[in-house]
C-alpha cells in the first residue's frame, strides 16, 4: 500500500539520520510521540481504519483514553473466559476388613442356655466368702448392747372411754405408764372409798422368781371428789437381757380392804429391746466385692 493511499506523507515515514552525539529523539520527534494521539489526523485515521479493518477508529481510540498516555493490562487480571488453576486434592482409597485380615462381620449368638447359666466364682473367693460367715456367725453371739430401752406392751388404760367406769368398779386402775429408757414413770387412779389409803406397784423382772414393791405418791390438786390420783417410778436393770419382760401390777389398801388393778390377769408388761452393733470388724479381704 502507497504512502498516498494511507493518507500519511511519505517523508515522515522516512528516518532521518542522527548527528553525532544528538539524541534520535531529537532529530525525529515524531518517533519520540509516536505512542501520542495529538499528532495523527482524525479523518485520516478514520479512513484508514475503515479501509485496512472495515470498522470505525472508535474501537481502537477510545473517546475516554487520556491523551499522551499508554494503557496496558494488569496483569492481575483475567482475560475473559481464563479458568482458575484446579486446588490440588488428596488421592481418596478404601480399604476393606478383609484385606487387612479381618473379618467383615462379628456375631454373637446368645443361647437360653447361657443365660440360665451363672458365673463360675474362684475357689479362693469362696473359701473367703465361707470364712467371714463362720466369723459372722460367732460375732452374732457377742452382740454388745448400744442403748437398752422398755416398750409397754399395752394401750394406756386412762385414753380408753370406759375408764372412770372401771374405776368404779374395781376401785383401782393403772392410768398411765410411760418409758424412759429402762425407768417407767406411771399414774394410778382410785376410788375415793376411804381417808386412810394406801397405794403401791408390785413389779417383777424375771419371770416373778423375784418380786418388789414400788412406793406410790399422791398427786396434790388431782382429786375431783371421788377419785383420787397417784404416781410411781420403777428403774428396771441396766443389764437386763434383751427380750426380757417388766410385769407389774397395781394394789389399793384402806381399812378392813384390798383391791388389784392386774389388767385382767395379764398383769402390765414392758418388753426389753437394744439398740446395739456387732464386734465383727469390716475385713480388708472382701473377696466377693473384689471378684464381681
Amino acid at each position: 500500500m502507497s504512502a498516498d493511499n494511507c493518507g500519511i506523507d511519505e517523508d515522515q515515514c522516512k528516518p532521518k539520520p542522527c548527528k553525532v552525539g544528538q539524541n534520535p529523539a531529537e532529530t525525529n520527534h515524531e518517533r519520540n510521540d509516536i505512542n501520542s494521539f495529538d499528532d495523527i489526523d482524525p479523518k485520516k485515521a478514520e479512513e484508514t481504519a475503515r479501509k485496512l479493518f472495515g470498522h470505525s477508529t472508535k474501537y481502537l481510540l477510545p473517546e475516554h483514553a487520556e491523551r499522551g498516555k499508554t494503557h496496558q493490562r494488569s496483569k492481575s487480571l483475567k482475560e475473559v473466559g481464563e479458568k482458575p488453576p484446579p486446588s490440588p486434592t488428596r488421592r481418596k482409597s478404601v480399604r476393606f476388613a478383609d484385606a487387612l485380615g479381618l473379618e467383615l462381620t462379628d456375631v454373637k449368638v446368645i443361647t437360653n442356655a447361657e443365660r440360665e447359666l451363672p458365673p463360675e466364682i474362684p475357689a479362693q473367693v469362696l473359701q473367703s466368702l465361707r470364712r467371714s460367715h463362720e466369723e459372722l456367725t460367732e460375732a452374732t453371739k457377742q452382740f454388745i448392747e448400744k442403748h437398752r430401752y422398755l416398750t409397754p406392751l399395752f394401750n394406756q388404760p386412762g385414753s380408753a372411754r370406759e375408764f372412770l367406769g372401771k374405776v368404779f368398779t374395781q376401785a383401782v386402775c393403772l392410768e398411765s405408764a410411760v418409758v424412759s429408757d429402762m425407768t417407767i414413770l406411771g399414774t394410778i387412779r382410785v376410788r375415793n372409798l376411804h381417808f386412810e389409803k394406801k397405794v403401791g406397784v408390785r413389779w417383777t423382772y424375771n419371770d416373778w422368781k423375784l418380786c418388789f414393791d414400788a412406793p406410790t405418791e399422791y398427786v396434790h390438786g388431782s382429786s375431783d371428789g371421788t377419785t383420787d390420783k397417784f404416781s410411781f417410778t420403777i428403774t428396771a436393770p441396766n443389764n437386763m437381757e434383751v427380750g426380757g419382760k417388766v410385769e407389774l401390777c397395781v394394789r389399793f389398801e384402806i381399812p378392813g380392804n384390798t383391791f388389784w388393778d392386774n389388767n385382767q390377769g395379764h398383769n402390765y408388761v414392758f418388753e426389753c429391746f437394744s439398740q446395739g452393733y456387732s464386734t465383727l470388724s469390716t475385713s480388708p479381704d472382701d473377696s466377693l466385692w473384689r471378684f464381681t
